[in-house]
């Protein structure tokens, strides 16, 4: 057979029907069920290989969770988001997508283009933006940077995915117009952009699982002509022949899925039919073609065409990683032009918080990877101020979790890790084992060590011999959703059942519950300390061993954080949230600052008026010291260069590029909740969501979305705007007036102020990025689609654009829109 090319469109065609007909029905059937978590059955009758899926929004995992195969950490979503610049979400791409490459991984399962509606979103920190327009452009150009380097893609959650408390139960009530401009438009942008994958969410929409709607099989895959793959998300198939008639066309993971159990006999039984099953075979059998994985089928990218995928801790990776993480970061406030700190004038430097020595990369759940050795904000900065004295005070501690035991303290067994972790069967036998040198969340059930039959797995045991240089109270904590004991030389400190926060499969991964016991320890002498679970679910098992002195109260500290302080030329306060605050499976009840955080900045800023304070976090919070301090810098989840990336910001090394891509309120009232009411997810804001929302009732928001400062000084004019075949064109003259070269984000905003249709008071409609030197000026254009300026007519069910006069509102926020031009348009 000669070799075809997955490009060639008909003749590729032809040859995977004639690959599906040499199928028999039960193989068929078998190829829609995962072979196991992450990968799928192969078929060699016909060529075709086993498909690798990886989780992948921030890195990309691979099979298993290991510090012997980590992961590039890139910037989370929000910060990639905060850039405003499809160029930079493109290189985003294209980095996750060399690192499937280089870990065999087929499909990403990535990018999240469901929108942050609520601030109180548990996931929050996976989504770009909660803007629709602004999510597309940076989704779409995100899943082309991932696939031209060869995988594939599949955004999710398809759809109206924006809460994660009871997400497998819960019905989110939307209406079609709002579904249509706001929830569906991503997926519809990156489908038009060539997205190979979707991913079926667990929610209801308006009463029908979304595995089973028909906005999969009539407006996904029937008015978009998706002809790709619809994976479910992870157990989201609950039916046989609902599901297999929905449109969702693959069910993971395996083996033991709905479908596995009662498909083909429904097949058989002529209550699905065969067509059905074939036109989902046929889309795998094209997605593998697309990605390499059928034989004598050249795929879309020839992978041997490209470099070298390069390592996880390589300089190219760490200078774009780098480079990104400081686009990303937002300057919120900068009095008396604090910031950026000059290094030969710093005598002295008040580093405060956990923040400034762990910093938290990413966020919590299946898009958590584990990064090579990363470099924390304390060390940047002392590399970057060579004369100043830099003092680190703990403060408040925002965390319950033990702190992660470490080599500094936890010995295996004979050595060679920190810890021995076993894994038994139902009588105790010892089944396999591993060292392990890194004893944070560590994830099994999704991919035991080689050898280790996985359906044999009862318990898990993991050993440590303890020593600590200096005496005292100590706390060992094991982490694990099961039961659980702790054995201490010998003696059983713990044994107890270790319940979850709530029923949902993830939390067992993204927040298991901790025993914690505590240890009277003398200096130099060991201390044999062995943590056994038995896994509550066998599909997703964690552990995670603690081990840390007991701290002062967080008055004490606080204290000690406001000596360190006082005097200082500057004080830097690291502050954000954890994996206990943000992660997936919950929501947040609250948008304070976990712990004592804000007090501890209002106790700093009350003895040093140079405190700047650095906000590590994936969502909105509220900062009630905001007019307090000199300076904030929010770097989201910075990634694994975030450390470094700060430094250059914080001394003028780099700009802060960032804007927001979500509002930050000022208080928790009137906000969309993630919460459901009898089991629905009521979407009552209809279109006004995020700044929309503020727009139309007037609210002060503490930062607008698109705010953002920067170095230098701007001056935005000569606004003009023409009617294309596309849509409309809009130009505008930007000049830098300052002193040094700067980034800023032009930004237009779309308005309507008479219309017969109920329409928000303005709508985000695109932007430019532009860097210039100082004194430089540049006239930037801006693009605007004709889609932006339709609405969804539910009575014909189409597009339809209102003739008459739209105003196009230009600036460099939000609410800073000083500049106007008219279109008409009919």
């Amino acid at each position: 057979m000669s070799e075809v090319h997955s490009r060639d469109g008909e003749r590729t065609e032809q040859e995977l029907r004639a690959r599906l007909a040499r199928l028999d029905l039960a193989t068929k059937v078998r190829l829609l069920s995962g072979r196991d978590h992450w990968s799928t059955y192969p078929a060699e009758e016909i060529g075709l290989r086993s498909i690798v899926l990886s989780d992948g929004t921030v890195g990309i995992r691979g099979v298993r969770w290991s510090e012997e195969d980590t992961s590039i950490n890139t910037p989370s979503t929000p910060a990639v988001a905060a850039t405003f610049d499809v160029e930079v979400a493109a290189a985003m791409g294209r980095v996750i997508g060399r690192e499937a490459r280089r870990k065999g991984v087929d499909v990403i399962l990535g990018p999240v283009v469901n929108l942050q509606r609520s601030p109180f979103g548990g996931r929050h920190f996976e989504a770009f933006s909660e803007d629709p327009w602004l999510t597309a452009q940076l989704g779409a150009a995100m899943v082309v940077g991932m696939q031209a380097e060869g995988p594939a893609t599949t955004v999710k959650h398809f759809v109206a995915n924006e809460a994660e408390t009871d997400r497998l139960t819960s019905n989110s009530v939307v209406a079609e117009r709002v579904l249509r401009e706001l929830y569906l438009a991503p997926f519809e942008e990156i489908v038009r952009a060539g997205g190979l994958g979707v991913m079926s969410a667990y929610n209801r929409v308006n009463g029908v699982l979304a595995t089973d709607s028909d906005l999969v099989t009539d407006v996904l895959k029937g008015e978009w002509s998706f002809d790709g793959l619809v994976v479910s998300d992870w157990g989201a198939v609950r039916s046989v022949e609902d599901t297999a008639r929905g449109g969702t066309d693959l069910a993971m993971p395996g083996p033991h899925t709905t479908w596995a159990a009662g498909l083909l006999d429904a097949v058989r039984a002529g209550r699905v039919a065969e067509d059905t099953i074939d036109d989902k075979v046929l889309r795998l059998l094209r997605l593998a073609a697309r990605v390499g994985a059928l034989d004598r089928i050249a795929p879309l990218v020839e992978v041997r065409s490209l470099p070298r995928p390069p390592v996880a801790e390589s300089d190219e990776v760490r200078e774009l990683l780098r480079r990104t993480a400081a686009r990303g970061t937002v300057l919120l406030r900068n009095e008396g032009r604090t910031l950026p700190l000059d290094p030969s004038t710093l005598g002295s430097v008040a580093l405060i918080g956990v923040g400034a020595t762990t910093p938290r990369s990413n966020g919590g759940g299946s898009a958590s990877v584990i990064a090579p050795a990363t470099v924390s904000p304390l060390e940047a900065l002392t590399a970057a101020l060579p004369g100043a004295r830099l003092r680190h005070a703990e403060g408040a501690r925002p965390v319950s979790l033990v702190r992660t035991l470490t080599a500094a303290n936890g010995t295996a067994p004979g050595g060679g890790g920190v810890a021995l972790v076993e894994f038994l069967d139902a009588a105790g036998r010892v089944l396999g084992s591993e060292l392990r040198d890194r004893l944070d969340t560590l994830i099994y059930g999704m991919g035991y060590p080689d050898g280790v039959p996985e359906d044999e797995v009862a318990a898990i045991r993991a050993s440590t011999r303890l020593t600590v240089p200096r005496g005292g109270d100590y706390l060992f904590a094991g982490a694990g959703a099961g039961y659980a004991t702790i054995i201490v030389d010998g003696e059983t400190r713990f044994d107890a059942e270790l319940v979850p926060i709530n029923a949902d499969a993830v939390i067992g991964m993204s927040l298991p519950p901790q025993a914690v016991v505590e240890l009277a320890m003398t200096a130099g002498r060991p201390v044999d300390v062995v943590f056994t679970y038995t896994p509550a679910r066998r599909t997703v098992a964690a552990l995670r061993l603690g081990f840390d002195e007991v701290a002062p109260d967080d008055d004490a500290l606080i204290d000690d954080a406001v000596e360190a302080a006082r005097g200082a030329d500057v004080a830097l306060v690291f502050v954000g949230t954890s994996s206990e605050d943000e992660a997936e499976g919950f929501d947040r009840t609250t948008l304070r600052l976990p712990g004592r955080q804000d007090d501890l900045v209002s106790a700093v800023a009350a003895v040093n008026t140079r405190t700047v304070v650095v906000v590590s976090v994936g969502a909105p919070v509220l900062m009630p010291w905001r007019d307090d301090v000199a300076a904030i810098v929010l770097t989201w989840f910075g990634g694994q260069e975030m450390g470094p990336a700060l430094a250059d910001v914080l001394t003028g090394v780099a700009e802060p590029g960032g804007r927001l891509p979500v509002t930050f309120p000022a208080g928790e009232e009137g906000l969309p909740s993630p919460f459901p009411v009898e089991g629905d997810v009521v979407y009552s804001e209809g279109l006004d969501i995020g700044y929309r929302a503020h727009e139309r009732s007037g609210r002060e928001p503490a930062y607008a979305f698109g705010h953002g400062l920067g170095y230098t000084d701007w001056s935005v004019g000569g606004v003009a705007a023409r009617e294309t075949a596309a849509g409309v064109e809009i130009t505008a003259q930007l000049a830098n007036t300052g002193s040094r070269r700067g980034r800023q984000v032009v930004q237009v905003y779309a308005s309507r102020r008479q219309s017969a249709v109920e329409r928000p008071a303005m709508w985000y409609a695109g932007a430019a990025v532009r860097e210039l030197p100082a004194g430089g000026v540049e006239t930037v254009t801006i693009e605007i689609p004709r889609r932006l300026f339709e609405h969804w007519d539910v009575a014909t069910g189409s597009w339809a654009l209102e003739p008459g006069l739209f105003h196009l509102r230009v600036g460099t926020s939000s609410r800073e829109l000083p500049q106007t031009a008219g279109i008409t348009l009919t």
